[in-house]
């Protein structure tokens, strides 16, 4: 039996608990006060929440983190018909519908059999650039995103037009083509980098460094994409095994009564690396 209506009423009545809490009279104080851009930070905070949730694979935070996003887009529907938009909870889920329909033509049309996924991708992108918003290949990929993701997403994309190395090995050189250049701005065989001051370098030494630096992330980027996972991804899973070890090493300090900054950076190393084979 289909669980449509009764998803259909539940979400009519979260509308309705949005409703209440914007009443500008009888609503919650916090919740009146919020606008389209005051609330973005929590669009990004619970999106991240829901992501966690899937990567663990959690069914209970898989549910309560779906539900916080889709908390966000009835509050956005709501925001909308406050401000007095031609939208609302109604014509969000109507476009979306809409568009996955028109973009899906060889399930819900008369468009042929699709091989594979990668397919379905290229078609996706062929009537997604139909659309004169997204005209531009590149246009699409939103700024908001992570900058590695977004780093991947944008040259995955130029690779489709053929913009792009030919393999692995190529983008590797790129990294080092990189790299010297930012050592150009500090030579000396590595000298430059320990005389750096962060705090009295010039402003116009910093700026290169920054631009140069982005260069070299860029190409890192491109090199995770050919090796076939997303530098994003990588950063993360190497976010949470720093904290690992480093959860590690303050365990083992603890256990003497001790902080890391009570001992010297001989200690740490080597705890960190006893950390690292554990």
């Amino acid at each position: 039996m289909s669980d449509l209506p009764k998803a259909g009423q539940a979400l009519a009545e979260l509308d309705e608990v949005v409703a209440r809490l914007l009443d500008p009279v009888t609503g919650c104080p916090w919740d009146i006060k919020q606008t389209f851009g005051s609330i973005t930070g929590n669009v990004l905070e619970e999106t991240y929440e829901l992501l966690e949730a899937l990567k663990e694979e959690n069914a209970d935070d898989i549910r309560e983190e779906a539900g916080d996003v889709l908390f966000q887009v009835v509050f956005i529907g709501r925001l909308a018909q406050r401000a007095g938009w031609d939208f609302s909870l109604a014509e969000i889920i109507n476009q979306v519908r809409a568009k996955m329909v028109a973009r899906h033509p060889h399930i819900f049309g008369d468009g042929r059999p699709l091989a594979d996924a990668q397919a379905v991708l290229d078609q996706w992108q062929a009537i997604k650039r139909q659309d004169p918003k997204h005209a531009r290949l590149l246009a699409s990929v939103p700024q908001a995103l992570p900058a590695l993701q977004r780093a991947h997403r944008l040259s995955d994309r130029a690779g489709r037009a053929g913009f792009d190395w030919p393999d692995a090995g190529a983008v590797r050189l790129k990294v080092n083509e990189e790299l010297a250049e930012l050592d150009e701005i500090f030579p000396g065989s590595g000298s430059g980098y320990a005389e750096y001051d962060k705090k009295t370098a010039a402003p116009e030494i910093k700026q290169r460094a920054k631009e140069e630096m982005g260069d070299v992330l860029l190409a890192l980027a491109n090199l995770a994409r050919h090796l076939g996972f997303s530098a994003e991804e990588a950063l993360r899973e190497a976010n949470d095994r720093f904290v690992r070890r480093f959860n590690h090493l303050e365990d083992r300090l603890a256990a003497d009564g001790l902080k890391p900054e009570n001992v010297s950076a001989d200690r740490l190393e080597e705890l960190w690396q006893e950390a690292k084979k554990s």
